[in-house]
């Protein structure tokens, strides 16, 4: 810059300061997910994004493709390793031959934690050691950001079921995998349904009920074909990863990586707040049908713990014979969950 630049006037001070943010950018970085851009996901990740940007003063910028623009959402992770995207959306659940570790927050009943933001954070700390270090770091990435949804409930178009006699024979919708083997634990019949499809199968009478997180439930109006849900039971959290390159990562300086790193997890608390509205919401639809939120005894929930326990065995008993750190991650997901 030219000396006789320092001295122009106020009116072209705002021209400077733009010159030297764009002097000032230093890496950008290519983000893809999966998430339309109306999704609450979406727009938190927009958030993180756009947080980095100001925190590191113009040094970090993005180009971000949600959508699938960038590749489809069993593609991104590869995507990542790639290089095609620096950051990526990798979803555990969808792509369990190569993250079955991070599954493990799938798992039912454990300690039967159901405070979101609690979730939210012991997932965070699994990820960003125990399953960095055993699962992700082979592949050459790294988690840096992790959501975790609200806990899965039981949720009935007909009357409320409270014991295990009562799921006998009743057709309840899962999401496949650990969920089907839950369903099935628990004496009812197992039925996969893209949630895309579950409004009308429940408005047919196709099933009984479904499980499923009531944010993520109200998004697909589903309240509207329910009477009831469960709301003090934790069948399991859907895991959601943000994945960086590793080589990308360690090209980064300390400061912004730890920019990146602080403002995932600053970026949390509006989703679990929204998570929360919307359950309430789902509630009063609930209610405006004749029911309603109700919980499950904690005697009887020892007995669909004592249905459950085996399929917790069978997933470590599966890793470790895939000489994967099955127990040990397990161990840890159950201290950091009920701690």
């Amino acid at each position: 810059m030219k000396m006789k630049h320092l001295f122009l006037g106020l009116a072209a001070l705002p021209m400077a300061l733009v010159a030297f943010s764009a002097q000032a950018q230093e890496f950008t970085l290519r983000v893809a997910d999966s998430f339309p851009t109306t999704h609450p996901y979406s727009i938190n990740t927009k958030a993180w994004l756009d947080l980095v940007t100001k925190r590191t003063d113009g040094r970090v910028a993005f180009s971000y493709f949600p959508a699938e623009q960038l590749a489809k959402s069993a593609d991104l992770l590869d995507a990542a390793e790639n290089r095609l995207a620096d950051i990526v959306y990798a979803a555990p659940l969808y792509l369990s031959d190569r993250l079955p570790l991070s599954t493990v927050i799938a798992l039912p009943l454990i300690g039967n934690i159901t405070d979101p933001q609690k979730l939210n954070d012991a997932f965070n700390e699994l990820a960003l050691n125990e399953l960095n270090e055993a699962e992700l770091l082979p592949q050459n990435v790294r988690a840096i950001r992790t959501l975790a949804t609200a806990p899965y409930q039981l949720m009935l178009r007909g009357d409320k079921i409270e014991t295990l006699d009562g799921l006998k024979g009743k057709k309840i919708r899962s999401s496949g995998g650990v969920q089907e083997r839950s369903v099935a634990a628990l004496g009812a019949v197992p039925v996969a349904i893209p949630a895309p499809d579950l409004y009308p199968a429940l408005q047919r009478g196709t099933i009984d009920g479904s499980l499923f997180n009531t944010p993520t439930a109200a998004g697909y109006k589903i309240q509207e074909q329910l009477k009831w849900s469960t709301d003090n039971v934790n069948l399991g959290l859907f895991p959601v990863l943000y994945v960086i390159n590793e080589d990308v990562w360690q090209g980064l300086p300390e400061d912004i990586q730890t920019i990146m790193m602080d403002t995932a997890r600053e970026v949390v608390p509006p989703v679990i707040q929204a998570d929360n509205e919307r359950h309430n919401e789902f509630g009063e639809a609930l209610k405006q049908n004749g029911g309603g939120y109700y919980q499950i005894s904690d005697a009887e929930l020892q007995k669909w713990q004592e249905r459950l326990e085996p399929i917790w065995d069978n997933w470590v008993s599966d890793l470790d014979g895939r000489n994967q750190p099955g127990k040990k991650i397990f161990d840890r997901w159950t201290e950091l969950a009920t701690q």
